[in-house]
């Protein structure tokens, strides 16, 4: 760094000039006098790293300069300068310079204030300083490196002189003895005697031993090193890697079938005199698939090139190349679906269904139709994807190659939610175009690119009198049935009604364009008991009405009919998600969870109308607020399922910004606890010994099996059993449990007790986890533990197992971990910025925002994170009423809790398919040497003892 310059008065002047002239920044300033006794106005201006005071803005010759390169200019906090004044703004320069003091400046004006020190801090280069200083010690690092090189160089080169010298020293000595021994032997005959003979057999007795020994201890060193978790992880990379290269030459062969068996055949059949096909068409079909097929050959032939050189196996360099000539899958995955379309559309061509049969039939393509081929590339970015995934589950962090892979699969995942968004986009534009081409009226809504399509079918419309009612005795005619027949289409935004015409056109009917913004739902319409009596018994609960207001003209409503109870739900549900979405985006409030459908609520004894209000224990709209806060701030860790223990670690505030989500809502305060009063209608099985295990009900034990150690098993096998156990308990929970907020009250174990089972589950693992840390007495064993835990973590997350995220990085945020100071310091930097990216992805923030998007774009089989929608049904349980003040059934709350049950059941139906390793999950489910969170913190305080203050 530059810590002065020489400038005679020439210098001065002129820079002095030029910074008049064009400086950055230029203004009055307030300038604190060397005795610290007053302050003096000065006119400042700032070029580049000089900054040049004058007594006035009309002064020709600065009265002095300021060097500025690596100094810090800051406003100070917390406290005034002394002689401070009211609306004055002051902030300083401090100079790293020993015996430069300090510059104090102020302004009247606070926003000039922030421009002078952000104009100084620019001027000051402290970052590039920064910047240089580190690249220096890097710059002198290499050198010391390469320093010892050199001179380990020159060693090995004077030990091998001094090698030769020695191998010509024995070479002459040998051969002096073998001349002195051919001359003993010339001048007398050595007759042999039974002394010789006894000699020579010892010596061959004792060679056969050295021998034998020799290769016993080798073949011991062999032995452990091919038991080791290193070559063991390095034989399964070697063999995903081989994998890789026989699914790559699979694919590589399907390409090659698809351009010269299909591609190139039809596109000579479309030059001909007769051609059966355009050369339009066979461009649509096929759209890039020979690029493909080129980019694939290149690649592949690298990866045989790479395996030619095994076992060193460098990868990452091949994935660098491709990565960037990847995005061709772009163009041929969003047409992929309207390229079959096309296909469909050429086959009716007799003569080129006939062509197209002929190719087909070749062998090479093994009765596989155009169809199969065209859809081999949709599944090969997600193919690399989990290729990736495997790798490195059985790369090591300190491997050459890890960040390379790391960066590639992060780079293909970004580029296949890509295709999955346009493919998505794409699809919805044209299923909406196709809507409006049968529509002969057209229709201008469907070309709005937002709209998104929900469902369509058939319903059944019933017409109103004038006065506005349904016409008696109309419901159950077959009159009705035929001519109320109407096919109507669901939008994001808009209900669309029309009849049908001929041809397979569609007519709008009137007012058949509905905004659902105007639309208010009534599941149940009521009726009179007269219209009751003349109605059919057949569509009977069937119908559901729909209330539009619009604003620009006078309000209708509108009567449909379904064919069945569960296809009405169907409609009811869709519908009022999208009308609840709708206001919900319009408002600024979260939307709902997606998937409808209304659950039968348990009945509650008739009440009075003045009576039915929100019943016993009912929150009032003044108290929700409080409630809420309540809820929030009592979700906690609990042990065994009971109401406390010592297993059990109540997470607080989190420490080092790193935010803990807050676990299963199990223990309340007392302002919750509310007498237990089951809910009529709702039947909760008892499940006794809360305490035993669920997944060791659930799963085969093998007998004679013991568990093995931690280091025995690889990051992949953990990450797949405990994703496996992990599910196996969350699908048994059953969905009455849900009602009710069981898990909050003081009987929880009878009422829910599989969610009980589901926590103690949760807190086992996570005290499995530390104490699978902290047991390890050496460092370099913990800080191996933490990666190796992470790294189940991330997959985990592949896995779409966020409970078991949580479980694992709740872990490493205990006291007991998180203190261990020296052995955070000793964890690699990627290691730590993996923790932050899957603690942020499971963040409590804005009621887990982060998990709730990642929830919504991920497909089944998924482990969500039970707490979260604990959490909500709690918040919808106490903020809203049974009932509303007219003493109906508040269907709005029984959708909402709908929507919850509806999600988590849709996870649980969807099972993994992970074979069960049984080492694996008897090693998980061990607790023989897990300990509670008082032994934990003492011996983590014994492994790193607190520093005396």
């Amino acid at each position: 760094m530059q810590k002065g310059i020489r400038l005679n008065d020439g210098h001065v002047a002129s820079l002095g000039l030029l910074a008049r002239k064009d400086g950055t920044r230029k203004g009055y300033l307030s300038k604190r006098s060397s005795d610290n006794t007053k302050w003096q106005t000065k006119w400042f201006a700032l070029l580049q790293n000089l900054l040049f005071y004058f007594e006035s803005d009309s002064s020709s010759r600065p009265s002095g300069l300021y060097l500025l390169e690596g100094c810090v200019c800051d406003r100070p906090g917390g406290f005034t300068l002394a002689g401070a004044g009211p609306g004055q703004h002051y902030f300083t320069v401090n100079f790293s310079h020993e015996n430069q003091k300090a510059l104090e400046l102020r302004t009247e004006d606070a926003k000039d204030c922030d421009e002078w020190v952000a104009a100084i801090a620019h001027a000051s280069y402290r970052t590039l300083a920064t910047e240089h200083e580190a690249l220096m010690q890097k710059y002198l690092h290499l050198l010391q490196i390469v320093e010892t090189e050199k001179t380990v160089a020159t060693q090995l080169r004077r030990q091998i002189e001094d090698g030769e010298v020695e191998i010509e020293r024995l070479k002459a000595e040998i051969a002096t003895l073998l001349r002195d021994n051919e001359r003993i032997q010339s001048t007398q005959t050595v007759t042999p005697n039974d002394e010789d003979s006894d000699i020579k057999k010892i010596k061959k007795v004792q060679s056969f031993l050295r021998g034998w020994l020799c290769r016993r201890k080798w073949k011991t060193i062999i032995q452990d090193y091919i038991r080791s978790p290193h070559a063991d992880s390095m034989r399964k990379r070697n063999q995903v890697v081989f994998s890789m290269l026989e699914a790559e030459a699979e694919y590589v062969q399907q390409l090659h079938i698809l351009v010269n068996n299909f591609l190139r055949p039809l596109r000579m059949a479309a030059s001909s005199k007769k051609p059966p096909i355009t050369h339009d068409d066979v461009s649509s079909i096929f759209l890039n698939s020979e690029t493909i097929m080129f980019l694939h050959q290149i690649f592949y032939q690298g990866l045989k090139a790479r395996i030619s050189s095994w076992p060193t196996l460098v990868l990452a360099d091949l994935f660098d190349i491709l990565l960037p000539m990847l995005n061709i899958y772009q163009e041929f995955v969003r047409n992929h679906q309207y390229s079959l379309q096309i296909l469909a559309h050429c086959k009716q061509n007799r003569d080129f269904d006939k062509l197209l049969k002929h190719y087909e039939a070749k062998p090479d393509c093994e009765e596989r139709t155009l169809e199969t081929f065209l859809t081999y590339p949709m599944f090969q970015i997600p193919r690399y994807i989990l290729t990736l995934h495997e790798l490195l589950a059985h790369t090591p962090h300190e491997h050459v190659e890890r960040n390379s892979l790391d960066y590639a699969k992060s780079k293909l995942e970004e580029l296949s939610r890509v295709m999955h968004d346009e493919v998505s986009e794409t699809e919805n534009i044209r299923k909406n175009l196709a809507i409006e081409r049968m529509i002969i009226e057209g229709c201008e809504i469907l070309l709005d690119t937002s709209q998104t399509f929900v469902r369509q079918g058939s319903l059944i419309q019933v017409p109103m009198s004038e006065k506005g009612k349904i016409t008696r005795g109309r419901l159950g005619s077959l009159s009705l049935k035929k001519e109320g027949e109407r096919q109507c289409f669901l939008f994001s935004k808009h209900l669309i009604i029309c009849t049908r015409g001929s041809g397979g056109k569609l007519h709008l009917t009137k007012n058949g364009v509905i905004s659902l913004i105007d639309c208010t739902l009534l599941e149940d319409p009521e009726s009179t008991e007269e219209e009751a009596k003349g109605s059919s018994q057949d569509i009977d609960h069937l119908d559901f009405k729909i209330g539009v207001e619009p604003k620009d003209s006078p309000p209708f409503t509108v009567i449909l009919v379904a064919s069945s109870r569960q296809e009405k739900a169907a409609w009811t549900s869709d519908i009022s998600q999208c009308v609840d979405n709708i206001r919900c985006n319009a408002t600024g409030v979260a939307p709902g969870l997606r998937g409808v459908t209304v659950l039968p609520w348990p009945q509650q004894p008739s009440l009075p109308m003045g009576r039915r209000q929100a019943g016993p224990g009912g929150p009032t709209a003044g108290s929700w607020a409080s409630r809420a806060r309540a809820v929030s701030g009592t979700l906690c860790f609990q042990a065994g399922g009971g109401g406390g223990g010592g297993g059990g670690a109540r997470v607080g505030v989190a420490r080092r910004h790193r935010e803990v989500p807050a676990p299963f809502a199990l223990s309340s305060s007392p302002s919750l606890h509310t007498p237990a009063t089951r809910s009529p209608g709702v039947t909760v099985g008892k499940c006794p010994e809360i305490g035993k295990g669920l997944t060791q009900d659930l799963l085969p034990q093998a007998e004679g099996v013991k568990a093995e150690p931690f280091e025995n098993h690889s990051a992949l096998e953990i990450a797949e059993q405990l994703t496996l156990l992990d599910h196996l308990v969350f699908k048994k929970i059953p969905y009455e449990e849900f009602f009710g907020q069981g898990w909050m009250k003081l009987e929880k174990n009878e009422r829910t007790p599989y969610i009980m089972k589901t926590t103690k589950h949760f807190n086992d693992i996570s005290n499995l986890i530390a104490s699978e840390i902290i047991r390890n007495e050496d460092i370099n064993a913990r800080v191996s533990a933490i990666e190796k835990w992470v790294a189940v973590a991330d997959i985990c997350r592949c896995l779409h197992n966020y409970n078991a995220v949580l479980e694992i990085t709740s872990s490493m945020n205990r006291s007991a971990i998180f203190r261990l100071k020296k052995t955070w310091l000793k964890v690699s930097k990627q290691t730590k910025a993996l923790i932050d990216k899957l603690q942020k992805l499971v963040s409590s923030e804005g009621r887990f925002k982060n998990l709730r998007e990642a929830l919504k774009n991920c497909d089944p089989p998924c482990v969500p994170y039970l707490g979260m929608y604990l959490t909500d049904l709690a918040f919808i349980e106490e903020g809203t009423p049974n009932y509303t003040e007219d003493g109906l059934v508040n269907f709005s709350k029984m959708r909402m809790i709908s929507h919850i049950i509806r999600e988590i059941r849709q996870f649980q139906q969807t099972a993994y398919k992970i074979e069960h390793q049984v080492k694996v999950t008897q090693y998980l489910l061990d607790q023989s040497f897990v300990m509670d969170e008082e032994s934990l913190y003492e011996s983590s305080l014994r492994m790193e003892p607190k520093l005396p203050t």
